[in-house]
């Protein structure tokens, strides 16, 4: 049976509606159901959908009593199973680099790793 809270009290012409707390409370906590859309809330209940987003921050503020924080839970299920994990990884081989410059007739090859101070000073010479 539906309630008298599920019809926006009658208004007056010319005058601003003054919405009782109990009315505004169920059009916020209807806006806050999952896939519920504002604006269909509000067109349901013949207000303006701006209004009910101004209901619904006065609502977070406690305006209309106590925060309703229910939340849905799903139910969980634990189930032990033994994790097999790869054995460790073998440590990365040493990779083998080479540089190769080309500069006019010139060709430097480096390979391995060089000194980083080596091979700057070296290219400082080639590009000069």
């Amino acid at each position: 049976m539906d309630t008298i809270l599920d019809i926006a009290p009658a208004r007056r012409s010319g005058r601003r509606p003054n919405f009782p707390s109990a009315f505004k409370r169920k059009v916020v906590e209807a806006s806050y159901q999952p896939g519920a859309s504002v604006s269909m809330i509000a067109r349901e209940h013949d207000v303006n959908a701006n209004m009910v987003f101004r209901w619904r921050q006065q609502y977070q503020d406690g305006a209309f009593g106590p925060v309703s924080l229910s939340a849905t839970l799903l139910p969980v299920e634990v189930i032990k199973t033994p994790i097999d994990l790869p054995s460790a990884a073998p440590p990365p081989q040493k990779s083998h680099s080479e540089i190769v410059i080309e500069v006019g007739k010139a060709t430097l090859r480096i390979t391995s790793s060089p000194d980083p101070q080596t091979l700057q000073l070296t290219l400082q010479q080639l590009l000069r």
